[in-house]
């Protein structure tokens, strides 16, 4: 049986931040963290029998998440540039 997460929000960021080596900001946090821990839940709902889906794997997962996140944003920003320049 999978572990409990047990790791709070403050902890976790400091600890996805420690990983990733830079200071994340709020507004990438508030939409990471959450989108991350919904991730795992569905991970542990669906395979019960895995037990390494603890703390550490969501640290993982949220940097994982916190760097999806900023691609994203990238990308729908340069998306929008070059959308903004043809219309000129």
């Amino acid at each position: 049986m999978t572990p409990d997460i047990t790791i709070t929000s403050e902890e976790l960021r400091e600890r996805v931040e420690e990983y990733l080596g830079r200071w994340i900001p709020d507004s990438l946090w508030e939409r990471s963290e959450p989108y991350a821990r919904r991730k795992l839940d569905l991970c542990r709902e669906r395979n019960p029998e895995i037990d390494y889906y603890n703390d550490e794997y969501l640290v993982l997962l949220t940097a994982d998440t916190v760097k999806e996140t900023e691609f994203s944003d990238y990308t729908l920003a340069a998306c929008e540039a070059i959308m903004a320049a043809r219309g000129q």
